[in-house]
């Protein structure tokens, strides 16, 4: 899956393991059930999940509303 300008974007993982790559990034993230990551850049980001992964891609989260939760 791909994410054009992801920033801010906040990615779930809820089952399995998501591999997330940013565009022009030197490290790549992997993600298990249970853990989130927030794209802190505008870069485009690649997601590819094993068999049985299930991501849940929440639109973009002010900084303010961030620590709220």
């Amino acid at each position: 899956m791909l994410l054009r300008r992801a920033s801010g974007v906040r990615i779930v993982c809820h089952a399995g393991t998501v591999w997330m790559s940013e565009y022009r990034c030197r490290d790549d993230s992997v993600l298990q059930a249970g853990e989130s990551i927030i794209v802190a850049s505008n870069r485009d980001v690649v997601l590819s999940g094993l068999p049985q992964a299930q991501v849940a891609l929440i639109s973009r989260v002010s900084p303010s509303l961030e620590l709220l939760s």
